[in-house]
């Protein structure tokens, strides 16, 4: 399991463990991201309805995912909610651990090509990219961006670290083409509305965002981008700019962005 700074969770994390006991009124969770906690899970925070048996719901051996509500740190224990994460929740935390493997391997990698070893790596560069990023595959991720290497380095990461982790992130983090897609409607009272719409569409297409007409009053915009995450910004912040601008001038607009 992936290494962490901190040795006990924090109060609203989603954590994944394992059940290895269940009592009448609640069950015990090994949590594999922090080996020597033990987790309790109380029979009223198992599921939403009315339970009679928690067993009904919770098993040995089931890996869960579950919010945690309370931490005792001097006693190596939390309180922690299954009935409290959703699915797409769930799902998300467990690829993120999937994830964060992945990169340790690659972390180990990086170690190997400058004579260190995973110890090291983790001591000098790996908790570093876990406090400032939030995790290693976002510090990997970050690496191989434009003044990637130099945020980094303003971090606190040895540069030794910044080249070794850059040349394996540019060897294996290929990232995939995706086609984010957001569906606008723009309406103008004004007696130039024509234009004022025609302006705000050009003013998107200034961005690199492609626009689609598709009936009035409804437009798709569409952006090509292989960082996701920061190109899903831009189209939110454009919209949102053409939304107050067409509202300011009497009109109405909204935007949604299609998953």
């Amino acid at each position: 399991m992936v290494r962490k700074l901190r040795s006990v969770p924090e109060t609203g994390e989603i954590v994944i463990g394992k059940i290895i006991r269940v009592n009448p009124f609640s069950a015990q969770v090994q949590l594999d991201e922090y080996p020597n906690i033990e987790g309790s899970i109380h029979i009223s925070e198992v599921a939403r309805s009315w339970i009679k048996d928690i067993r009904t719901f919770a098993k040995e051996g089931q890996q869960v995912a579950a919010l945690v509500l309370k931490v005792e740190a001097d006693k190596n224990r939390v309180d922690l909610s299954l009935k409290r994460v959703s699915k797409n929740e769930a799902d998300a935390k467990l690829k993120s651990i999937k994830n964060e493997q992945r990169t340790e391997k690659f972390l180990e990698i990086a170690a190997k090509e400058i004579g260190s070893d995973l110890n090291k790596a983790y001591k000098e560069a790996g908790f570093k990219l876990q406090e400032e990023f939030g995790s290693l595959t976002e510090g990997f991720r970050i690496s191989i961006e434009p003044q990637g290497k130099e945020l980094l380095l303003k971090k606190g990461i040895p540069q030794k670290w910044v080249d070794a982790i850059a040349s394996v992130a540019e060897k294996v983090l290929e990232e995939k083409e995706v086609d984010l897609k957001v569906k606008l409607e723009i309406t103008s009272y004004a007696p130039n509305g024509v234009q004022i719409i025609k302006n705000a569409l050009l003013e998107i297409e200034k961005k690199g965002i492609d626009v689609k007409y598709i009936s009035a009053p409804k437009y798709s915009l569409s952006l090509k981008t292989k960082n996701a995450k920061k190109s899903e910004r831009v189209l939110r912040e454009t919209c949102e700019a053409v939304v107050k601008k067409i509202e300011q001038g009497g009109g109405k607009a909204s935007f949604v962005l299609v998953k």
